[in-house]
């Protein structure tokens, strides 16, 4: 079991880090998109970003565009010929679906392993001592690293190619190592929402207005407000402990953690009862345990009109003795608000069935601008975009993915909301029953409220679960230890 006394994070105060330049001018990555056309929202070439310094061919800058910007072949279409579309650029997750052989081809390898050479022959982590970036590039090869040997877990390929990934993997696992920081380090870094929030981009209020770039400014200071759940029962034994790891961190192999929060009208305690009522009322006990999942029921209890749920996701590092710890850096905040339950076009939402949705994510250049708007930029609503980690790798996804890219509302319908979005409501809310790690025999049960004592558990509980992951095992065994 955790020992709160060895485990928890030191807390620090934060508004210093949060500084008073955060409303500098960042970089305009602007000129390296398409702006309008079939190719809006992706790049013009696999040409570096100027994100880890302003020189786009320093080695950092060289590294991570190889990892993270990835050339897609589009067939011609109706009237559209061929293309070449340059994916990626200042993006959180790694173009790797299920199914990719591209990261494992003898054109990358011969491309990134001078790349990975020159970093460990130059000490390259050397180059900065800003132990955020240094965090932020550990994390970007980390991805890089548990893909390629997921991929020889599973003996994908033949022999050449398993010995490729090796090779890549011995190297990108010393480049890893090279870039930790201490744990107390790793505790003094920014609590980057926060950051969002004093920089003053974001509205305190939305007022149903979707067009508002909102962020509840109490989200982590006001407990009658915003309610923190969690599948979490204090007396757990540690044998089952992996068992309540959400479906999203392992879809990030334990190297995100996530923080689930209910605003409902009436407050703290309208959310309590109703959990109280869900799990008397609302659970068919019987399917759930013929099927293996939990199953709510059709006369469900139903959540309040003005629902507001937020999906925090944070960022998981390594320490200077390799193990995992959790971080208080926000890789992406998703909010939805509930007008209506029954997918109706009234009230107007920017979905048009009764949700309005909201989407944020970290950038890099904003990150390392003084922390500008704590690292955070919305997505835009119409362009759309790749989903990764949930098509993820364990499900056999093809080479891009089940389908072409979504618009972000098309990507939550997938997941939350029915196929007729007749009924939207509780039943959208995988979060509200334990809904992730079936394969682990997840247990069957309505999430409750957290205490201020226990938030720290959830990124614990995920650190410990990537501990114990085959992936980081082998992590280890690259370097020896």
């Amino acid at each position: 079991m955790f020992k709160r006394s060895q485990l928890l994070l030191v807390m620090v105060t934060v508004h210093a880090l949060c500084t008073v330049n955060s409303r500098a001018k960042a970089s305009d990555l602007s000129e390296y998109y398409h702006q309008e056309g079939p190719l809006v929202g992706t790049l013009k070439s696999d040409a570096p970003l100027p994100l880890y310094d302003a020189n786009p061919e320093h080695l950092w800058n060289r590294l991570y565009a190889a990892f993270y910007i990835r050339p897609r072949t589009v067939p011609p279409k109706g009237d559209e010929p061929l293309a070449v579309r340059y994916e990626g650029g200042d993006v959180i997750e790694f173009l790797a679906w299920g199914s990719t052989d591209y990261w494992s081809s003898e054109e990358v390898f011969d491309r990134v392993l001078p790349l990975l050479d020159e970093f460990l022959n130059a000490d390259g982590e050397e180059m900065f001592e800003d132990p955020l970036k240094r965090v932020v590039l550990q994390h970007d090869l980390w991805a890089v690293y548990d893909h390629l040997i997921d991929q020889n877990i599973q003996r994908r390929g033949d022999r050449e190619t398993r010995q490729r990934r090796d090779l890549l993997c011995s190297k990108l696992a010393r480049c890893i190592q090279s870039l930790a920081i201490s744990r107390e380090a790793l505790a003094r870094l920014p609590d980057t929402y926060t950051c969002a929030i004093e920089s003053g981009e974001f509205a305190a209020e939305h007022n149903f207005d979707a067009s508002v770039n909102y962020l509840p400014h109490h989200l982590l200071t006001d407990r009658d407000e915003w309610v923190e759940i969690d599948f979490y029962y204090p007396n757990m034994h540690e044998d089952i402990m992996d068992r309540f790891v959400s479906l999203h961190a392992r879809s990030f192999f334990g190297r995100s953690h996530y923080r689930i929060f209910y605003r409902f009208p009436e407050g703290r305690e309208q959310v309590t009862s109703y959990l109280e009522d869900l799990a008397r009322e609302g659970l068919d006990w019987k399917f759930s345990a013929q099927f293996g999942f939990a199953k709510l029921k059709e006369s469900v209890p139903e959540i309040p009109v003005g629902t507001e749920v937020l999906l925090m996701q944070m960022m998981v590092s390594l320490d200077d003795q390799m193990r995992p710890v959790p971080t208080r850096l926000v890789e992406s905040v998703q909010f939805r608000v509930f007008r209506n339950l029954d997918g109706g076009v009234e009230p107007e939402t920017n979905t048009g069935v009764g949700i309005n949705i909201l989407d944020y994510r970290l950038k890099r250049h904003l990150l390392f601008d003084n922390l500008r708007s704590g690292g955070l930029e919305r997505e835009p609503e119409e362009q759309p975009q790749y989903r990764v980690a949930i098509d993820g790798s364990k499900w056999g996804a093809p080479d891009w993915g089940y389908d072409d890219k979504k618009v972000l509302f098309q990507q939550c319908a997938d997941c939350h909301m029915s196929r007729s979005l007749t009924r939207l409501g509780v039943v959208s809310i995988p979060s509200i029953i334990h809904s992730g790690g079936f394969d682990a025999g997840a247990q069957m049960g309505i999430s409750q409220p957290l205490d201020p004592e226990e938030i720290e558990f959830r990124g614990l509980r995920v650190a410990r679960f990537k501990s114990r992951h085959e992936t980081y095992r082998r992590l280890l065994d690259h370097l020896g230890l």
